[in-house]
């Protein structure tokens, strides 16, 4: 597997927000977006032994593992990584963009995923895999990143169409004001959860974090 980096913090957002998590960053991504804050994982990385990953993961303090990228879901072995913490009685938090099918994962127990709904804003809004949101369980959740009101309206819009998730995180891209968020999601009686990103406020824009 290609691995950017791996760390010890706080989960950041959505959720399970403010949860202790061991980080397993993938290097490698199939989307774009123009806010994105890991560009430094398009490109380097270093190769490590699936097995070797899993026994690291699997003896560390934290009871959850984030699997995240990039794109963690590009990595032909992911699913044998995450079974393979799963059986080393560890839960795994997936961090997914949306556009690759999420069908090998939704069978696998004590797993979360976090799947992104692109916004306009983004650059990458017709990526989304739509068979992916028949699959989603009750456990895991669809995450909108929102940077301004063309992308408050699309996400709005797109849980109007879509009232069989009922499990919505709407973040602020960082920068956007969350007062102005917060209390849209207020005005219209939107039933969505509204998350910062904990990490930033904790640590600032950095890695390992």
């Amino acid at each position: 597997m290609r691995i950017t980096e791996k760390f010890h913090s706080i989960q950041g957002e959505g959720p399970l927000m403010g949860i202790p998590m061991y980080f397993v960053r993938t290097n490698r991504c199939n989307l774009r977006c123009s806010w994105c804050d890991s560009t430094y994982t398009f490109s380097g990385g270093h190769e490590e032994p699936v097995d070797s990953l899993i026994l690291e993961s699997g003896s560390v303090w934290e009871e959850w593992i984030c699997f995240t990228g990039g794109e963690p879901l590009l990595q032909a072995d992911a699913p044998d990584f995450i079974s393979g913490v799963v059986k080393m009685g560890k839960k795994v938090l997936i961090e997914t963009g949306g556009s690759i099918s999420i069908t090998p994962y939704v069978s696998i127990e004590n797993t979360v995923i976090d799947m992104d709904i692109k916004t306009p804003s983004s650059g990458e809004s017709k990526s989304l895999r739509e068979e992916n949101l028949l699959l989603l369980r009750k456990s895991d959740y669809l995450k909108f990143v929102i940077k301004d009101e063309r992308d408050y309206i699309y996400s709005r819009g797109f849980l109007q169409n879509h009232p069989e998730n009922t499990n919505n995180v709407f973040q602020p891209c960082y920068g956007t004001d969350l007062r102005w968020l917060a209390e849209s999601v207020i005005k219209d009686s939107l039933n969505v959860r509204v998350m910062t990103q904990l990490h930033k406020h904790i640590w600032g824009e950095r890695h390992g974090v």
